[in-house]
């Protein structure tokens, strides 16, 4: 029944409006609504703005819920779907900009840079430069282009939405990963606190926490490494990290040697 659908509706938006959200009942009613979707009568008694509010939120709040679930690998999918909704829609959502710029997140945090790239084209210029939630990702690349790291980490108090923080840590763990990489290969000794620069961290401690993780040997306030390659595992490389974090943990040696 059509009237069974836009109590559930309603249910969905009244869920997702408050400040402590729980995820499963959001979920089960989502799921509800996608199987009462395939009714063909209950569609057939619904005007067209009605259907397409409902197809237009519950596949919005989809895409956002596996955000907050941290179930990235649903996103695409999730998004993808959002997306292609879109484009059979007359007028605008209000969310659009923000689901794009999650879209560009997520492809920038898996470093699929050409397909950042061919969705970012589909953007205006204007857009790009000016909607917070295009402006943003594109800095973003920016920043890990040129190695300014400290930008990417300070991205974190302005982000223009909330769902946007869990991609900005995974471009925070891989380029911490890529800098202990050369950190280790680099130095026979470094300074906790030395080392919580340039791994991005604001304490020593969260750095003495991250280096005890990857295994590397503390002796007092120094990290100690006996052998060059602790923990080198060969990844794959992203967004040039390797480089710039050499050339990161190079300038940090520099420094060193005119203090």
């Amino acid at each position: 029944m059509a009237s069974d659908l836009k109590n559930l509706h309603k249910q969905l938006l009244s869920e997702w409006g408050k400040d402590k959200r729980n995820l499963k009942t959001i979920g089960d009613i989502l799921t509800q609504i996608k199987s009462a979707l395939f009714e063909p009568k209950a569609l057939s008694e619904l005007d067209d703005q009605a259907a397409i509010t409902i197809h237009r939120d519950v596949l919005e709040i989809d895409a956002l819920l596996t955000v907050l679930s941290g179930d990235v690998e649903s996103f695409e999918e999730a998004t993808e779907k959002v997306n292609q909704f879109y484009e059979t829609m007359a007028n605008e959502s209000p969310n659009k900009y923000q689901m794009i710029g999650l879209n560009l997140m997520y492809l920038l945090a898996s470093s699929r840079l050409s397909e950042f790239h061919m969705v970012l084209e589909t953007v205006g210029q204007q857009l790009q430069a000016t909607n917070p939630y295009i402006s943003m990702p594109v800095k973003l690349e920016q920043y890990l282009m040129e190695g300014a790291y400290n930008k990417v980490v300070l991205t974190e108090k302005n982000l223009p939405s909330p769902y946007y923080m869990v991609f900005v840590k995974t471009m925070l763990d891989t380029v911490r990963k890529e800098i202990a990489q050369c950190v280790e290969k680099s130095f026979k000794r470094i300074a906790g606190p030395e080392a919580a620069r340039m791994l991005l961290f604001t304490t020593a401690d969260e750095a003495f926490e991250y280096g005890k993780k990857r295994g590397w040997t503390l002796t007092g306030d120094h990290f100690v490494f006996e052998d060059a390659n602790v923990n080198s595992s060969h990844q794959p490389k992203t967004v040039e990290t390797d480089r710039l974090a050499k050339q990161n943990v190079y300038y940090a040696k520099q420094l060193e040697m005119i203090v």
